[in-house]
């Protein structure tokens, strides 16, 4: 176990059944948190929680999506008062120009990504006020920043967060809420590899300083530190975890 600076709390993580979801499970949990572990794939959540025991931690399952209208009740039935929530889980539009994307998807982005960790939040919010902590933190992505070709979707839904988390910081700061989020670049997860073609992986990595693509637990560190008491006074921040990707001319 690393520093129980977490010790006592309780941690929702969404999108935690693999990748970075599960890689912020497991450092959070390190921290002495109690996880909450959500995504509707409950074989791949019984996997995180095998992990999350081998290393000494607690976590609890719960299997759904979290865009139903039933999900906060459903986290209420867990019996958790959550200190913190990692807004992760996300949904990725095909590949391909605007005028091509189906509705479907450009509004499955948005509802994943921005309408559904907002209503989480504001479900979670008055009880993190009342107790005079919270933890807030939404995954982004270099692309809400920059733009993408082919992703307009996906980069909007993300932008959207921008404005989000500044507002939530500013209504929580007075009650010991923060409000962050963390934007990684190009992370080689099972979705990604699956999702982004060949030739925009190998064009995003000749474009990134450090040269190489950033690792799940590089970001779960990050947002280990967000979440933590020692990072009481960051707040409404948008923290680039990229490698360098993005910064200018090279």
């Amino acid at each position: 176990m690393k520093d129980t600076d977490l010790a006592g709390r309780c941690a929702l993580v969404t999108g935690a059944s693999r990748g970075i979801g599960r890689a912020i499970a497991l450092e959070l949990a390190s921290h002495g948190a109690h996880v909450i572990l959500s995504a509707r794939d409950t074989q791949r959540l019984e996997e995180t929680r095998g992990l999350v025991a081998q290393s000494g931690g607690r976590a609890t399952v719960l299997a759904g999506d979290l865009t139903a209208d039933t999900y906060p009740s459903a986290l209420d039935r867990t019996g958790h008062a959550i200190d913190v929530v990692v807004h992760n889980a996300t949904a990725f539009p095909p590949y391909g120009a605007l005028e091509d994307v189906p509705r479907a998807e450009v509004t499955r982005a948005f509802e994943v990504g921005v309408l559904a960790p907002m209503r989480i939040t504001a479900h979670l919010l008055p009880n993190m006020k009342a107790r005079g902590f919270g933890r807030v933190v939404f995954l982004g992505s270099i692309a809400g920043t920059t733009g993408a070709v082919r992703q307009a979707p996906y980069a909007a839904a993300k932008a959207a967060l921008h404005g989000l988390v500044k507002s939530l910081a500013l209504e929580g700061a007075a009650h010991g809420v923060t409000c962050n989020v963390v934007e990684p670049g190009l992370v080689l997860t099972e979705r990604v590899l699956a999702a982004i073609p060949v030739a925009t992986r190998e064009a995003l990595i000749a474009g990134t300083p450090t040269g190489r693509a950033g690792t799940p637990e590089e970001i779960a560190a990050v947002v280990g530190f967000l979440v933590s008491p020692r990072a009481s006074y960051v707040t409404g921040a948008c923290v680039p975890v990229t490698g360098g990707l993005g910064l200018g001319l090279t």
